[in-house]
């Protein structure tokens, strides 16, 4: 008996053999008459959607990082913008507030009540000398503005000091809190009278030749007495702000806070006595 060509081989091409065989039968059939495999069709289809779907994970993953790193940029980005933006609006919100500080200060100076000697010349704080130990400052009106050396300045709470050098256009104010300047001053509740002078500092003003019998109290507001003709009577000066009964003489150590802003004051009062001007304009 002949021994047929299968049983010469392996058996692994003997099966994939039949299994040709038996696909091509199939493909002639379905060639033939193709409705009766649409079920298998079908069921393979839905057998090989998983290893489809398997197949396009890393395009999705490689989708889903390029667009998270796009999604945070632009998060980053936009958040820098929002941050730039309020950080604008911080700016001009501390400007509106800057303007409407100095609003409020020139109407407080503008409503000063206008005394009948004195016209009141609005000026403007626009430099500060060069001598860092004194404590003076230059206004924005000179000689053509009728400012003369001597005249006193104020503000809308009290006595800034006298001009003591003036210009065309400008001229050098020299404050009370100067070391070297003195304002005669009456106690505006007992009706004393004692000389305040300045520490070199803008915060602080010395009341002198207080003895320690004197009647003065924390809290007391001195005002200028005209005394020696300098500085007018009646304007604010400072308020007492301690006390001290030193034990060398019969002396007080007095301290008096400023009333008038000699920190933050963009602009002054310069009073013009009318008299004087008159007087100046009729012999022109």
């Amino acid at each position: 008996m002949t021994t047929s060509i299968f049983a010469r081989q392996a058996l692994s091409l003997r099966k994939t053999a039949i299994v040709l065989i038996a696909a091509l039968i199939l493909m002639w059939f379905d060639s033939k008459n193709s409705e009766w495999f649409n079920p298998v069709r079908s069921t393979s289809h839905a057998a090989m959607q998983p290893i489809y779907e398997m197949s396009l994970l890393p395009s999705y993953a490689k989708h889903w990082a390029s667009g998270s790193l796009q999604s945070k940029e632009a998060l980053r980005r936009e958040n820098m913008q929002l941050k730039s933006q309020l950080i604008h609006a911080h700016a001009k919100l501390q400007q509106q507030d800057y303007i409407l500080a100095q609003n409020a200060r020139l109407q407080g100076i503008l409503s000063t009540t206008k005394p009948e000697q004195f016209d009141l010349n609005l000026a403007q704080v626009i430099g500060t000398d060069t001598n860092l130990l004194r404590q003076i400052v230059v206004l924005n009106k000179g000689k053509q503005d009728g400012v003369q050396v001597g005249q006193t300045v104020i503000d809308e709470d009290g006595i800034l000091g006298q001009i003591i050098n003036v210009y065309p256009n400008t001229s050098r104010l020299l404050l009370i809190t100067d070391d070297q300047q003195s304002v005669a001053v009456t106690v505006k509740r007992t009706g004393q009278r004692a000389i305040v002078t300045g520490q070199g500092i803008p915060s602080a003003l010395s009341l002198n030749y207080v003895f320690k019998t004197s009647d003065v109290r924390v809290g007391d507001e001195l005002v200028s007495s005209g005394l020696g003709g300098r500085i007018p009577a009646g304007y604010r000066v400072g308020r007492i702000a301690h006390i001290k009964d030193g034990q060398a003489d019969n002396f007080r150590s007095i301290e008096v806070t400023p009333a008038a802003n000699f920190i933050d004051n963009a602009y002054v009062l310069i009073l013009q006595d009318k008299m004087l001007t008159k007087s100046k304009s009729s012999s022109q």
